[in-house]
């Protein structure tokens, strides 16, 4: 059993989580015994386990715990299996039990498993001052098997696109559900080294594009369900594909004009004509979209937008887009859950532990400081 030491405040409640964890198959959901469960604790104050046990014969487990220290910390519990890191949403209440406790599991492989697109969106920006747009990528990707797709290694990813080959200052955006490391870029490839498990799993990116790389061809190289396109230029010129045009959406002051294809055949291509930016204009400080903060923004908006909802082969309902104080709470968890599996006399691996635990509980304490300023 693993506790961490902590001073409980005597005067909060005690909380309780029931839950169960169950291993999704084909045939349904089947109870995991003997399965370790950890509840975790991560706030600015500090982060790490606070308990665990092992599941029952039906895989039940059951946790009772009183809160202690900062009163943003974010409580959940977590299980291994496979080699791959399961999660709970946040334990929002005094008791939590059923689908909220649930931890479905799911054996893995290295194998190929059939990945499809089931939507792709492309976000062109307005231009910055040097000429160059910032472009926003997001795939929707569904796994409709029953097995958790991990990579072979650091060079094969579990599935893979390109970009083009002016692209520059790529980023992974995190605000979905990817940690650090969960992507890589070789040339013009992005892949994606996060485990993919059963159901759906958003994928998103940003990066720069120069004036001269338009007028802008997008290879759509695999059948996508859906293509839905946000322009921010008002005068963009799309061809290539049977769109449809929708109303407009708006993000922060700033407008976007949206259009669709559905059922888009491999090999097809999208052409994007922008108009040319002229000197004068370049000088100018737009209120264009940034590709650190402002396509963030808009990446958020897309997923807010899907309107198709990919088919699941186990009965599961497909998780929310979590937070970005979730997002790094379970970025913590899982780093710990490494370094405890990692070689105890490997002083470097410890080093770079240290490092990335302490950038990433960094980047919590200033997350949960937003989320206060906006309560």
């Amino acid at each position: 059993m693993i506790r961490l030491e902590q001073r409980p405040d005597s005067t909060a409640s005690l909380r309780r989580v029931d839950g169960r964890v169950v291993r999704g198959t084909r045939q349904g959901e089947l109870p995991v015994a003997h399965q370790w469960a950890v509840l975790h604790r991560v706030g600015p104050d500090r982060a790490g386990p606070l308990d665990s046990t092992r599941t029952n014969a039906n895989g039940d487990y059951s946790f009772r715990y009183r809160p202690s220290g900062d009163s943003s910390a974010v409580y959940f519990v977590s299980t291994s299996y496979g080699g791959v890191a399961y999660f709970t949403s946040p334990l929002r209440g005094p008791v939590v039990r059923g689908d909220d406790a649930r931890l479905t599991v799911f054996d893995t492989t290295s194998g190929p498993v059939a990945i499809k697109v089931g939507g792709r969106h492309l976000i062109v920006g307005n231009p910055l001052p040097d000429g160059r747009r910032p472009i926003g990528e997001v795939y929707d990707l569904e796994n409709d098997s029953t097995v958790t797709a991990i990579a072979r290694d650091s060079l094969t990813p579990v599935w893979s696109t390109h970009i083009p080959q002016a692209a520059i200052g790529f980023q992974l955006n995190r605000g979905g559900d990817l940690a650090p490391g969960a992507a890589s870029i070789h040339g013009t490839t992005v892949g994606l080294l996060a485990p993919l498990g059963p159901g759906i799993r958003q994928f998103a990116f940003t990066y720069d594009l120069p004036a001269s790389a338009f007028p802008l061809s997008v290879p759509i190289d695999r059948p996508t369900g859906v293509l839905e396109i946000l322009v921010q230029e008002p005068r963009a010129q799309l061809s290539g594909l049977r769109l449809r045009e929708l109303a407009p959406v708006s993000a922060e002051g700033r407008t976007f004009r949206r259009l669709l294809a559905q059922d888009v055949a491999a090999n097809s291509v999208l052409r994007v004509d922008v108009p040319r930016v002229v000197t004068a204009q370049r000088e100018r400080v737009y209120e264009g979209v940034g590709v650190a903060l402002g396509l963030a923004m808009i990446v958020a908006l897309v997923f807010s937008l899907r309107r198709a909802r990919p088919r699941r082969v186990v009965a599961v309902a497909p998780a929310p887009a979590a937070r970005s104080t979730e997002v790094l709470a379970r970025a913590i968890a899982e780093l710990d859950l490494d370094h405890e599996r990692a070689e105890p006399s490997d002083e470097s691996a410890r080093a770079v532990y240290v490092e990335r635990r302490a950038a990433l509980k960094a980047q919590l304490a200033d997350a949960l400081a937003a989320e206060r300023r906006r309560a």
